[in-house]
């Protein structure tokens, strides 16, 4: 069945396709196991198996992510939680998939293949290519046979929970209350107790510097690091000195005359009947006058009688000359470019009401010269033939490397190309290189990191692809106190500082719901109450936690006392508010357009809540075996 699809994707590719790869990253759902990959299993669940790689793959990009918005090498508490999280999407991943299959859910042929072609992805000057299918693929180490089984599988699990969505059931009484929550506004008046206006009065000490130092010297540590060898392949610079021929150019234009002919124009005429309050009435209207017109009765004579179009009514319908794109709709479009000249379309329903057309004629669109387009093919040819040196240097790059058993010198003198080297590559990345979760993966992997061995070909950016070499490894070490006791003094500063602002906001909260009254705080400088009539949950003027505080808040009235709460913000400054007044939302304040837009959100929720307990119970039924120490964590799964 594989093989099929293969097949016919061959089939838009026969010919040179001319233009740029659109050098993307291929992303699956779910990354699905297929059995495919090899390793012992991470985890088995029902009798299926979870490679171990599989679960390095997600593990490994989770944790390159998480350093590369931190900046520093992860605590091992929350790799391990990481591994956990890991190994437990993947388990919930299995189950689901057993089940949708069991369940009976099917994606055809197809449908896979139509979801390949149009995927830009695998796209060479606006078209389906397969070498591009093939090159991207292959960059993310994946085959055509799992990248296949994995989207079709995602697929059949995407039209489950799509079905799901569609069908969950709410009632009135609950869409009332989300409305009403929804649109909820409330009134509050609240004061910020800044810490920042307390860090002058702070003076950390040399000893408080040298015991924390003592205490969490973990927490300063060098990142971790190697120095490396690199080969870089660069479609820019190949193609920068790439070379096309005139000759070639006129070639490709003589051999490839629709090309340039321009685009296909058709000449229409239609019937446009505008529905009223009664459609079907209009629909069968429609129908009768179809009838008519295929027993022969003019087709201008009954367009000037019964089409709504005036515009075009007096003159049988007339539309003029249309090309690709320019039709009123798309499903007039669909319908006028079936059609053959003289004939006559089945009623066509649009926005506009019920289209009744006539194809006039048809004329192929005006042909460019070669004068015209030879600069252009020129430089398509230059890329196209890029684009071909670029794969087959990739291909034999990565040969070269995976065989060499002495590093990367070799292959750079056997291909002519540069050897390059980086003193300095963390978990961050590092210069030439940058940052991609695969190349940092990769460098700090087992095989690549530990064994010695020389790495695939990693596409690193569009048109930039590398092979890497580890030629030293520095594992993380506690910095010097003296490079790093500023560093804690201003910590130690900014935490005194912000106990400071919330035992002031304590005591001011204390003052304020023992007499209710915000005299109390006269004294207390830079304190200024804010007060907001119609705070929405959205507010972009309040800090996002104290806005949740708001809404969480007990509604007036129900608390004893003047009802004033406290929050600790994440800004560390402390929050004193109080909710004056509460309205709910109101359907009738919602455009028909937004309250069916919140009955799909709604509807969209207890879907999800739906599936999300389904999962849960299909993990807790499962049989399920979890390999120990996965990374040197014990998963929580059951």
């Amino acid at each position: 069945m594989l093989q099929i699809i293969r097949d016919k994707l061959t089939g838009w590719v026969a010919a040179i396709v001319l233009g740029t790869v659109a050098l993307a990253l291929v992303l699956t759902f779910g990354n699905v196991d297929t059995g495919f990959l090899p390793g012992s299993p991470a985890a088995t669940v029902n009798g299926d198996d979870i490679p171990l790689d599989e679960f390095r793959r997600i593990y490994d990009q989770q944790r390159s992510q998480w350093e590369q918005n931190y900046r520093t090498q992860i605590p091992d508490e929350l790799a391990a939680s990481i591994a956990d999280s890991a190994i437990g999407v993947l388990v919930r991943n299995k189950v689901l998939t057993q089940y949708v299959a069991n369940q009976g859910y099917r994606i055809s042929d197809p449908e896979v293949i139509q979801a390949i072609e149009q995927n830009p992805a695998f796209e060479v000057g606006g078209s389906f290519s397969r070498p591009a299918y093939k090159d991207l693929l292959r960059s993310q180490g994946l085959s055509e046979q799992r990248y296949e089984y994995d989207l079709r599988h995602g697929m059949e699990i995407n039209q489950f929970v799509e079905g799901v969505g569609y069908t969950a059931f709410y009632t009135p009484a609950e869409f009332r209350r989300y409305i009403e929550l929804d649109g909820e506004s409330r009134a509050v008046e609240y004061m910020l107790v800044s810490t920042e206006s307390r860090l002058d009065d702070i003076e950390i000490s040399d000893e408080q510097v040298t015991g924390y130092y003592a205490a969490n010297g973990s927490l300063f540590q060098t990142d971790e690091a190697v120095s490396l060898n690199f080969i870089e392949v660069n479609f820019d610079e190949i193609f920068e000195h790439m070379l096309a021929d005139e000759g070639e150019a006129r070639a490709y234009y003589e051999a490839n005359p629709t090309e340039f002919a321009g685009p296909e124009e058709r000449h229409a005429q239609h019937i446009l009947l505008s529905p009223g309050e009664d459609e079907q009435a209009t629909a069968d209207q429609a129908a009768g006058l179809s009838v008519r017109l295929q027993a022969g009765e003019d087709f201008g004579q009954l367009a000037a009688e019964f089409s709504a179009d005036t515009g075009t009514a007096k003159t049988g319908g007339d539309l003029g000359w249309f090309g690709s794109g320019d039709s009123p709709a798309p499903e007039f479009e669909e319908a006028l470019f079936t059609l053959q000249p003289g004939d006559i379309s089945e009623p066509v329903r649009t926005e506009y009401g019920f289209h009744i057309i006539r194809l006039e004629g048809i004329r192929d669109g005006t042909a460019k010269t070669f004068a015209e387009v030879k600069d252009e093919l020129l430089v398509r040819l230059r890329r196209d033939a890029a684009l071909n040196q670029y794969g087959e240097l990739l291909d034999e790059l990565d040969d070269r490397a995976l065989e060499s058993l002495d590093g990367l010198e070799p292959v750079a003198e056997a291909m002519g190309l540069a050897l390059g080297k980086v003193e300095e590559f963390t978990r961050t990345g590092g210069e030439p290189l940058g940052y991609t979760p695969e190349l940092v993966g990769t460098v700090f992997s087992i095989e690549v990191l530990e064994d010695g061995e020389n790495s695939r070909v990693i596409e690193t950016e569009e048109g930039r692809a590398v092979v890497v070499q580890v030629l030293e490894h520095r594992p993380p070490t506690t910095k010097l106190l003296e490079e790093v006791s500023e560093q804690i003094s201003v910590r130690l500063r900014g935490d005194e500082a912000a106990v400071a602002a919330a035992t002031a906001g304590e005591e001011l909260l204390a003052l304020l719901n023992d007499d209710g009254s915000a005299q109390s705080l006269a004294a207390e400088p830079g304190l200024d109450w804010v007060r907001a009539e119609d705070v929405k949950r959205a507010a972009p003027d309040i800090p996002p936690d104290l806005v949740a505080a708001i809404f969480s808040a007990p509604r007036p009235g129900s608390a004893t006392g003047p009802g004033y709460a406290g929050v600790v913000l994440g800004s560390r400054d402390y929050a004193v508010y109080r909710v004056t007044k509460v309205t709910p939302g109101k359907a009738d304040l919602y455009s028909l357009e937004d309250r069916d837009l919140r009955k799909q959100q709604l509807a969209q929720q207890a879907g999800a809540g739906q599936i999300t307990a389904l999962v849960e119970n299909l993990v807790n039924d499962a049989d399920v075996s979890i390999t120990s120490n996965l990374l040197g964590t014990d998963s929580n799964l059951p």
